[in-house]
């Protein structure tokens, strides 16, 4: 039994449906009441989910809101009779469910609903069906199944989906394999995960219901979370830049697995997208998002413009070219020893960089692309890697540093370009939130002024902010307790310090640590002290590197530390129930 490639009612086409069954305008008023009551009435109670079948119409129905059963069952909604089969869901959020999410498929495409336990498939089909009616995001909560297995856990009932794969769109969910094969041989097309067609994970027959969990559960990942300084702004832990190795790990073991990880931090090239002037191809966008949209996680996407390494293979060359080759004309400086670095400032180049920036704002943004609904937010450089950082030799007394002072470096000059790229961010129409690094720069009057002046722009313009070297001066050490940065501590390595203590609550703070917890020759940090740091500064939004939640989770992990797995734990955790988790309510 092989997974349907179609996906949810791919086929739904224009076909009336029998009229007299009154069915989507009564169910609508009593799921509002459902909602309502459940949201004042929230315990973590097992409820049978009950199908129905209408002969005349051929479809078939399944609910767990006592008021909508009762009403089939009267025959005040007319046609419907009990099948005699149903399964078990949760009617609040425990931990290991996901909230089921319910949609109308309106008359002419099938007058019937549509179910899923997976957050990327409820928005897939939000984006591709936009005539269906969401009617709840949490109709019921139930555990997924595996995202590629379509596995469910030893003590769980697998829930099968089929579609009749008729202009009249219907679905049926059964628990029976001999049920699901027999609607098969009907014409019926398997619509699950993996081999098995497998849409959710019902509690046993024989479960329990369970306590109550909801005061101990983290927020959600997604949507509005009380307890940030934004609570309306992307939140929660995100594994950075995992490359290919990284990611088969967090594959195997992390991902769909630990609910602490909210999604993914992806750097995305310049030069992947844009390979010629105006000319591009995302592919390489949701190809790298793919193992984490498919689990129903969200992706940040961090788009860098030039190099932070040896060589500079992020800046597509035809912006170097000359114009009347295509190019953009733009001017760059080659040191000894270092990469073809642009000039920042350069119009030329100003204004290649601000049309890619439009370029991707508009593809990811109001449902453009298909992992629209899974998009956080998006990180645009104004220097090197996908922060703010400046070439080398910028401001030396150097040969070098003379070759970026005939190129018009100055410190003016600096803040200038980053004010007119964050305006360029700014002005652009996308239901996204924005996010830049604050950037260091010599011949300042303090260590923090180019950080102040970048602040001063982007709180306007709602751009959120993040610095990249969590960790330094020995802020996450063993010893050193968790608290507020000092805003006069006239260190290089604070220069985010004023603007993340002026602009609390304006817009949301992002960090990076400098590097892993487990890469002690960089810095010294405990996993523990840098997250609680994070938090005494208000910073929402945590970018870590894959290696903490392999620590915490990964056993063939080769640098896995056994003796480390339960601090790992229990630090992700705690941070969690402030930021956000995939089990959250």
């Amino acid at each position: 039994m092989k997974t349907s490639s179609a996906g949810p009612c791919t086929s739904a086409a224009d076909h009336p449906p029998p009229s007299g069954s009154g069915l989507p305008v009564v169910l609508a008023v009593l799921l509002l009441v459902f909602l309502a009551f459940a949201a004042t009435h929230s315990q973590a109670r097992i409820v049978d989910v009950v199908e129905f079948y209408n002969k005349d119409k051929d479809h078939y129905f399944i609910t767990s809101i006592r008021t909508e059963i009762e009403k089939l069952d009267s025959g005040e909604i007319k046609g419907w009779t009990r099948t005699g089969k149903q399964f078990r869901a949760h009617e609040s959020l425990v931990n290991g469910t996901n909230p089921v999410c319910r949609y109308y498929i309106p008359a002419g495409q099938g007058d019937s609903h549509f179910f899923s336990a997976f957050a990327a498939e409820c928005a897939k089909v939000h984006a591709g069906f936009p005539s269906f009616v969401k009617e709840s995001e949490a109709v019921m909560h139930i555990a997924p199944p595996h995202h590629v297995t379509g596995k469910c856990a030893a003590d769980l009932q697998p829930v099968y989906r089929l579609w009749n794969g008729r202009s009249d769109s219907n679905h049926r969910y059964v628990t029976e394999p001999a049920v699901r094969d027999q609607m098969v041989a009907h014409g019926w097309i398997a619509e699950g995960y993996g081999d098995d067609a497998i849409a959710m994970c019902a509690p046993a027959k024989s479960a329990a219901e369970p306590s109550p969990v909801t005061a101990t559960l983290p927020p959600p990942c997604k949507g509005t979370d009380p307890r940030v300084a934004v609570p309306g702004a992307p939140h929660g832990m995100y594994v950075w830049a995992p490359n290919a190795y990284m990611t088969s790990f967090l594959v195997k073991d992390v991902i769909g697995k630990d609910p602490t990880l909210c999604g993914a931090s992806l750097v995305i090239f310049w030069s992947s997208v844009e390979t010629a002037n105006g000319v591009y191809d995302w592919s390489a966008v949701t190809a790298a998002a793919q193992p984490f949209t498919d689990a129903g996680l969200t992706v940040n996407l961090l788009f860098s413009e030039a190099t932070e390494g040896a060589t500079n293979q992020v800046t597509p060359a035809w912006v170097f070219a000359p114009v009347a080759s295509g190019g953009a004309g733009a001017a760059s400086v080659t040191c000894a020893g270092a990469p073809q670095m642009p000039v920042y400032w350069d119009p030329a180049y100003e204004a290649a960089w601000t049309s890619f920036i439009a370029a991707a704002i508009k593809q990811f943004s109001f449902g453009n692309s298909p992992i629209s609904g899974n998009v956080g937010y998006m990180r645009f450089a104004t220097g090197g890697g996908a922060e703010a950082l400046l070439p080398g030799g910028v401001g030396a007394s150097t040969p070098c540093g003379a070759m970026w002072s005939a190129a018009g470096w100055s410190y003016d000059v600096w803040n200038a370009h980053e004010a007119r790229t964050y305006t360029a961010m700014g002005s652009q129409p996308t239901d996204k939130q924005i996010m830049a690094s604050l950037a260091q720069a010599p011949g300042g009057p303090n260590v923090y002024d180019a950080s102040n002046q970048s602040a001063a722009v982007e709180v306007p313009l709602k751009i959120g902010f993040s610095f990249e070297n969590l960790g330094t001066s020995d802020v996450a050490d063993a010893n050193a307790p968790p608290g507020p940065c000092n805003p006069q501590a006239t260190l290089a390595n604070l220069h985010w310090c004023q603007a993340y203590t002026a602009y609390v609550g304006q817009v949301p703070f992002a960090m990076q640590p400098i590097t892993a917890t487990t890469n002690t020759s960089v810095a010294t940090m405990d996993i523990g002290k840098l997250l609680q740091y994070a938090l005494s500064n208000n910073i929402q939004i945590f970018e870590l590197y894959p290696e903490e939640w392999l620590s915490a989770n990964s056993p063939t992990w080769p640098s896995f530390v056994p003796a480390n797995q339960a601090k790992y734990q229990a630090a992700l955790q705690a941070a969690s129930q402030t930021l956000g988790a995939t089990n959250g309510q």
